[in-house]
C-alpha cells in the first residue's frame, strides 16, 4: 500500500472519528444524550480571540463559579469587541424578594490596561483596544441556586466594523438526585 492512500485512509478515519464527537456533543447540547457521557466544549476559537469557559458542567447546589475568559490570539489587534449573552435565568429570581438563581457582577477583570470586561443587563462584553497576544479579560458568575439543566450563552466576535466570528457555549448544571425514602 503505497504512503499516500494509508495517509488518505488514516485522514479519513479521523474525520468520521471527529464527525461522531461532533455528533455526540450537539446531541447532548439538544437535550438528546447524557450529560454526563461528554461535558460541553470548554474552549472556543475564533479569528483572532479564544473564548474559555471553566467549568463547562457542575453539579447543581454546588455553588459552583463559571469563570468565562476571553484571550487574545493575534499579534495586534485595533479594536475588537467579544460580546456573551448570559442566559436569561441566571439574573431571574425565584419569587419576590428572593436573590437571583446566580451572582453576576457588572464588571470583571482584564490583564492590561488594554482589556475591559463589562456586563450590562444580560451582554457581556469583552473589550480589546490596541491589544497584543495574550491580553485577556475574565469574568466569574457565582451559582446561588441555578436549577439543573443546559445553558446556552451565544457570543459574537467584532473586530473593528467586521463580524468576525458568532457561536453559542453551553454550560450544564446536572440536577441534583432524587431523595427516595428509605422503606
Amino acid at each position: 500500500m503505497s504512503k499516500h492512500i494509508r495517509a488518505n485512509r488514516i485522514a479519513a478515519g479521523a474525520a468520521l472519528a471527529a464527525l461522531a464527537l461532533a455528533g455526540a456533543q450537539q446531541a447532548i447540547a439538544d437535550g438528546d444524550g447524557d450529560p454526563l457521557a461528554i461535558p460541553p466544549p470548554t474552549r472556543y476559537a475564533l479569528p483572532g480571540v479564544t473564548l474559555h469557559v471553566t467549568p463547562s458542567q457542575v453539579n447543581a447546589g454546588a455553588g459552583a463559579q463559571f469563570t468565562f475568559r476571553a484571550v487574545q490570539t493575534r499579534r495586534t489587534m485595533k479594536r475588537g469587541v467579544l460580546t456573551l449573552t448570559l442566559p436569561k435565568l441566571w439574573r431571574e429570581r425565584p419569587s419576590a424578594g428572593a436573590p437571583t438563581y446566580a451572582v453576576v457582577p457588572l464588571t470583571g477583570t482584564g490583564s492590561s490596561s488594554r482589556v475591559r470586561v463589562r456586563r450590562s443587563g444580560r451582554v457581556l462584553r469583552f473589550s480589546f483596544t490596541n491589544g497584543r497576544r495574550n491580553d485577556s479579560g475574565r469574568f466569574t458568575v457565582s451559582d446561588r441556586a441555578l436549577p439543573g439543566g443546559t445553558y446556552r450563552a451565544p457570543f459574537a466576535l467584532r473586530v473593528g466594523s467586521f463580524q468576525a466570528g458568532t457561536g453559542s457555549l453551553s454550560v450544564v448544571v446536572l440536577p441534583a438526585p432524587a431523595l427516595v425514602p428509605a422503606t
